[in-house]
């Protein structure tokens, strides 16, 4: 080994150190309590007793809000609701247009409740308050509400603020990013409804004030968007009973939390049918809301089936007042449907699509520059939007609760969707939703004890551990001490993870409903196929991304396991480059999995910086332990040649 080598190992040999130290540092930073000056909130209930559809039938707006002093579980619990990180790398219990999160949670305590007084910001990546100021002017915040509100607002002792930074979202997708902003605070109002009526809490929903007095009293230039005492109902005259009481965790269906917890984007459906009691009971569920500045839902609601039972192919109207669907016109539309949507493939692929529109026949848009600066001026739009976003929302909810898939697109031809399903030109559609069928549908309703895509995730995060046994067999400081004999118990190792990883793709792909799937020869023809267009695909998301590696993980890993069998059992002559090629793909398979799990991973709900920091960690000491030996042997042969005098 010459000097320049030496010196060479002996440079990277720092660089890793300096990166296994500072993930160290990282990690447990990530994991010790944050010790600044904040308050600490109690990690959220996942379970919950109240069924969802309960709930969303229970909701409703208090008109005469008493006082109830909150704990600091129901805090906590509220503000998951609201902006909580449920998976992935920091998504929330809302969607996001691109994950902008423009939407900031304020509260303020007054001095009867339990809490020091003062205003609070909510801050997700750790859930915890931070705290912006210790005195508050109250007359600031009265003077900025009408009579009524005023009234429900000085009856509570906790109130709950949305306030938004447009410019998160404008700077990406423009004026139009103002409309996705007033949804998503839709998302996160149904979400917090919800919650209330899970806790037996109840609200007043306030979207009518002078802005900038309520900045004056929070202290901030953010936009506030909507006002939220919480309390209890006038007709409840004692503390709020525990749910648990009536509600059972076992119940068949969903609770409020468990849906919350769940909810995700999905744009990958499978074949099949929807049953038309699923899907009635989806539309009827989704459309009841606590609306916001009353009972004026001005909107318009438009069905484009492609396979529900017992129903033809063609577009509906869904009258909102009976439940039912009106037929409007026959035959295939999800194709037509898509030329209005840039690169949304899962518009033909779901079994029906949900077009949302509101009513703009009244809406002055001349001193406005866009319809989208217009809806921001305008009270009542603004509203009708926060209405569109609590619909949505109900649809995400319900989805999670029958293992549909589902997400929402913002972004499509108002005109060229409104022609095509013969909205009414007074109506505008802002929002289409495509409702798909996904492998755990079928995995619930036949009623196995663990579902099959919960197996599977399970599956293909135990999937590391293999890899880096394998990984870690390779290395020569092991193996020198590993009985040859006992090595064919590496190839075994090696191969786990690849039957793991298939499995995960079997399942997750919808190639196979049940567990009889694995025995039938079409599931593996499909998988086939289904692997061979995927590879093919060019992705344009970030969802695409990540399942484009995670395919990707299916032909390296069987490289892998080819190339580890027959370097082991010496069937192979260029044993050097056998091994190249074994110990590299594995690495690109170990990266792909880490990418594709931030990227698409739902069972990293805390914190997925902490997944990243161990496999950073682990990696590296691979090297370390790699590089380890040569170094030591290199100083062994340079102490004895310093002392032979060489």
């Amino acid at each position: 080994m010459g000097i320049a080598s030496i010196t060479k190992e002996k440079v990277i040999f720092v660089f890793l150190i300096v990166i296994f130290v500072g993930s160290i540092i990282f990690l447990s930073l990530e994991l010790v309590p944050i010790q600044e000056d904040v308050l600490s909130l109690p990690p959220p209930d996942l379970t919950g007793y109240l069924p969802l559809s309960s709930a969303i039938h229970k909701a409703k707006q208090a008109q005469d809000l008493r006082n109830y002093i909150l704990k600091n579980d129901d805090v906590s619990q509220i503000l998951w609701a609201l902006q909580g990180i449920t998976h992935g790398f920091g998504f929330r219990t809302v969607p996001s247009a691109g994950a902008t999160y423009p939407l900031e949670i304020f509260l303020v305590h007054s001095e009867s409740s339990i809490f020091p007084e003062g205003c609070y910001n909510f801050v997700p990546q750790g859930h915890y308050l931070s705290q912006v100021s210790s005195s508050l002017d109250w007359n600031k915040l009265y003077l900025s509400l009408s009579s009524e509100d005023r009234e429900a607002v000085s009856n509570v002792s906790t109130i709950f603020f949305i306030l938004v930074n447009y410019a998160r979202t404008t700077d990406r997708y423009g004026d139009r990013g103002i409309q996705y902003v007033h949804q998503e605070v839709g998302h996160a109002l149904q979400n917090f409804i919800l919650q209330l009526t899970s806790l037996n809490l109840n609200t007043r929903i306030i979207a009518n004030f002078t802005s900038n007095t309520i900045q004056d009293f929070l202290d901030t230039t953010l936009e506030p968007l909507v006002v939220l005492p919480v309390g209890i109902s006038g007709n409840i005259t004692s503390t709020p009973l525990k749910l648990k009481q009536y509600y059972s965790v076992q119940t068949e269906e969903m609770t409020v939390e468990q849906a919350i917890a769940k909810r995700e984007s999905l744009r990958d459906y499978q074949s099949g049918s929807i049953p038309l009691a699923v899907a009635l009971d989806l539309l009827e569920n989704c459309t009841v809301i606590s609306h916001v500045l009353g009972n004026n839902l001005l909107l318009d609601l438009r069905v484009v089936v492609s396979e529900i039972d017992g129903l033809s192919i063609g577009s509906y109207k869904y009258i909102l007042s009976n439940n039912s669907l009106y037929q409007l016109s026959q035959g295939d539309l999800r194709s037509n449907l898509t030329e209005s949507v840039s690169q949304q493939s899962c518009v033909v692929t779901a079994q029906f699509d949900v077009v949302i529109s509101i009513d703009t026949s009244w809406l002055n848009q001349q001193d406005e520059p866009s319809f989208y600066h217009a809806c921001s001026a305008n009270i009542i739009c603004r509203a009708m939007m926060f209405n569109v976003g609590m619909i949505a929302q109900n649809i995400y909810l319900k989805c999670a609760a029958y293992g549909l898939g589902t997400v929402v697109i913002g972004a499509f031809s108002e005109s060229g969707s409104a022609q095509l399903l013969e909205i009414p030109d007074s109506h505008t559609p802002v929002y289409l939703i495509p409702i798909g069928l996904t492998p755990e549908f079928f995995a619930e309703r036949i009623g196995d004890q663990i579902p099959l895509t919960d197996l599977a995730r399970l599956i293909g995060l135990l999937s590391y551990l293999p890899f880096y046994i394998t990984l870690y067999l390779s290395l020569p400081i092991i193996k020198r001490r590993m009985k040859k004999k006992l090595r064919w118990l590496h190839c075994i190792v090696g191969t786990i993870p690849l039957i793991g990883v298939f499995y995960h793709f079997m399942v997750i792909h919808g190639h196979v409903q049940d567990l009889s799937g694995f025995l039938n020869l079409e599931s593996y023809f499909n998988a086939l196929l289904g692997l061979i267009f995927d590879l093919f695909t060019f992705p344009t998301t970030r969802y695409e991304i990540g399942m484009l590696l995670a395919t990707l993980m299916i032909p390296l890993g069987t490289i892998a396991a080819i190339t580890g069998i027959l370097f082991a059992f010496k069937l192979v002559k260029q044993r050097k480059l056998a091994k190249s090629i074994h110990k590299y793909t594995i690495f690109i398979i170990i990266i792909f999995a880490i990418i594709h799990n931030l990227l698409n991973g739902t069972i990293f709900a805390t914190m997925p910086q902490v997944f990243l920091l161990l496999n950073i960690l682990a990696i590296d000491l691979y090297f370390l332990l790699y590089l380890s030996p040569n170094l030591i042997k290199a100083y062994r042969k340079e102490s004895t040649s310093i002392k032979n005098g060489i």
